[in-house]
């Protein structure tokens, strides 16, 4: 028997530009819930239930063809952490298409959530250097069901940070943000969570990697990719059906369901999808560079790096730190201007005929090539606080509109126009929340929304609206307030029975969808209307359960129009 485990995960990120570290200065703690994991004795000897012959009957013994797997009783769910679906992405492997992972002996046993993938510090908290990390977490229900729904999280971050195993913030509650106990013992759903290569080591589209037969770029995207067929291999061993699987994620994760949607490689791994906050189909947010475009940004790269352009600069990267490949990540490129982690272009691109994006999503959803799949999708009705809450305050009507120069350039004036500060009794910080919200989220899902219902596919729409407990007055319902509602657990200090009655009814509506393909059923506070092009319906998240009608419809044709929809 092995046993594997990797201590505090004291090393997590929480991967976002929501700034909370300004909310959350000063606390610390550990991110794992070992207090409330119920940690069988793998000895087979103690008083968990786990037989010591290791027979069939033992419920928290599943047999794959890589090895066997133990777990632990943790809710009422069966759990099972860090199981390797590709072998480290490591030397000669670095920037390679994902491997299959290589067999194990003996029963792999783990009690502790693998570190995230490589990343920078995220607002202050620990960076990570682990490029060992392609695993993934299985919660299923108990006694093990049969062909139960299968729902797979790919977590946001960018693409440039987070992890499967994060603590909701702040850490020091030790409460897990993507916990899926709640889907496997409520709903009866079984529940993975992946992790997936980040920034330059999971977004490189260096020239050099296309010459050796490998994909040019979108390393992450395939990592996401060769989960979803481990899962459609052993997932029936932990009871999950691999012909129901839902694929869902928020933010960056969002836009990575929308790339599985469009590319071709993907179809047939899913069979119902769920974007949180973030479309892929307007051009200026999605990737709207291919590989030849960026291959000369990823040389420049590696110059700063230290490894001089040439036949070996890819075997010079290869072997240089990942703390290094980290740090120069954040350097401005020569001659442009900064920014966190998208001056290098570390993005999903264009990677064309046979790759993962052939053309871009945009064009793969107007000419409905994409997956034949019911789709739910969503934002939240005050997305851009979050972005904003560390901000330099605007004081005066030429500070707003310096600001909006400094974003949009020549179509400032028109969206200080639609979006005057009048509108939001003066505020002109209101005004600003609302416009990156609505640009860079809000108007992106609903396009993709579209699009989708416009390519014959069954699509809900939502709005989220429960302001985050952790800064009710400041965040609102901002940028991923609404994960811990999905996984049934909304984070809260203090008892609020509408937001825990807000939690559970999502989280039943988004098991239902992945059961049926449809959210609506049994226990559900409100009918959810399908979103169509000539009725632009969605349903309120809150405890109104409000349908709204035509949702910022003029602001999202606006935004459709100026970003090159």
């Amino acid at each position: 028997m092995s046993t594997i485990a990797h201590g505090c995960r004291n090393g997590v990120t929480l991967y976002r530009a929501l700034a909370l570290a300004a909310l959350l200065s000063g606390l610390s703690g550990c991110g794992d819930d070992e207090e409330t994991s119920g940690a069988s004795d793998p000895s087979g000897t103690g008083d968990s239930g786990v037989e010591a012959d290791g027979s069939a009957a033992d419920p928290l013994l599943v047999k794959l063809d890589d090895g066997e797997l133990r777990g632990d009783m943790v809710g009422g769910s069966r759990r099972f952490l860090s199981i390797p679906f590709a072998q480290p992405p490591l030397g000669a492997l670095r920037w390679k298409a994902p491997v299959p992972n290589d067999h194990w002996l003996g029963v792999r046993y783990q009690t502790d959530f693998v570190p995230g993938c490589a990343q920078l510090a995220d607002q202050g908290a620990p960076a990570s250097a682990n490029e060992d990390c392609l695993y993934l977490n299985v919660w299923s229900p108990a006694p093990a069901p049969e062909r139960a729904p299968v729902m797979v999280w790919i977590h946001g971050g960018g693409n440039f940070s987070g992890g499967a195993g994060i603590p909701l913030p702040p850490p020091s509650m030790g409460v897990l943000w993507y916990d899926g106990q709640f889907f496997a013992a409520k709903q009866g759903v079984v529940l993975v969570t992946i992790q997936y290569r980040l920034g330059p080591l999971g977004f490189f589209a260096h020239p050099g990697l296309a010459a050796e037969g490998e994909p040019a770029g979108n390393q992450g995207l395939l990592d996401q990719r060769m989960a979803l067929a481990w899962v459609r291999k052993n997932i029936a061993k932990f009871g999950g059906d691999p012909g129901n699987v839902t694929i869902f994620g928020e933010s960056a994760g969002s836009a990575d369901v929308c790339y599985h949607m469009a590319s071709p490689g993907s179809h047939g791994l899913f069979h119902r999808a769920i974007s949180q906050s973030g479309g892929c189909t307007i051009r200026s947010v999605g990737p709207e560079q291919a590989t030849a475009a960026v291959a000369p940004k990823m040389v420049a790269y590696g110059n700063a790096v230290g490894c001089p352009e040439g036949p070996e600069q890819l075997a010079c990267l290869r072997a240089a730190p990942v703390e290094k490949l980290l740090a120069n990540s954040m350097q401005p490129m020569p001659g442009a201007g900064g920014g966190f982690g998208g001056q290098w272009s570390f993005a999903a691109v264009l990677d064309g005929a046979g790759g993962f994006l052939p053309d871009t999503p945009q064009a793969i959803f107007d000419r409905g090539e994409i997956a034949r799949v019911p789709y739910l999708l969503g934002s939240n009705n005050d997305e851009g606080t979050t972005f904003v809450i560390r901000a330099t305050p605007l004081t005066s009507e030429a500070e707003y509109l310096a600001d909006l120069q400094a974003r949009f350039g020549a179509g400032a004036a028109q969206v200080a126009a639609l979006y005057p500060a009048s509108k939001f009794g003066g505020n002109y910080n209101a005004a600003r929340a609302r416009v990156i919200g609505d640009s860079g989220v809000v108007c992106s899902t609903q396009d993709t929304a579209q699009r989708a219902a416009k390519a014959g596919l069954r699509v809900y729409l939502y709005n989220f609206n429960v302001a985050w407990s952790l800064a009710p007055a400041a965040l609102l319902a901002g940028h991923a307030g609404e994960i811990s509602h999905v996984f049934g657990a909304p984070y809260l200090p203090q008892p609020d029975p509408q937001s825990e009655q807000v939690g559970a009814a999502m989280n039943g509506y988004w098991a239902r969808f992945a059961k049926s393909g449809d959210p609506n059923g049994p226990g559900a506070p409100a009918s959810w209307p399908l979103f169509e092009t000539t009725s632009d319906k969605r349903l309120q998240l809150d405890p109104s359960w409000q349908i709204l009608d035509n949702f910022r419809s003029e602001e999202c044709a606006f935004w459709r129009k100026l970003q090159g929809g």
